[in-house]
């Protein structure tokens, strides 16, 4: 996919999630430069807000791989249920034509159905 100045960009969440990163860090030297607090004071506080974010980042995996798993055993069930229905009207199919045949035979000929089969020339 393209922007709107032609510069082709990756289709997904990673170009956003860099983004965010190199503005996280920017803004973060920016605040540094410009803290009115002294040197002890501003490693304290830079060491709660990294605690903080990962303590955040912590919870948000973990709700990710939550909803993960949830949607895995949704799909898996969904998934299940489609194979037994198709095997479910395979059944049903195979015994109409059983039933539909001269009969009524219930197994196959001990010949090929088709004319000449096996034969050469």
């Amino acid at each position: 996919m393209q922007d709107i100045y032609g510069v082709e960009q990756e289709s997904g969440g990673s170009g956003f999630i860099f983004g965010m990163l190199c503005g996280a860090a920017i803004g973060a030297a920016i605040g540094l430069m410009f803290a009115p607090r002294a040197g002890a004071e501003t490693r304290a506080q830079l060491a709660d807000q990294t605690e903080r974010l990962r303590r955040n980042a912590m919870e948000q995996a973990d709700r990710l791989r939550q909803r993960t798993g949830d949607m895995y055993g949704t799909a898996s069930e969904a998934i299940n249920d489609m194979v037994s229905r198709g095997r479910e009207a395979v059944d049903v199919g195979r015994e109409a034509f059983q039933r539909s045949r001269p009969n009524g035979a219930g197994g196959t000929t001990s010949g090929s159905t088709m004319p000449n089969a096996g034969q050469v020339g």
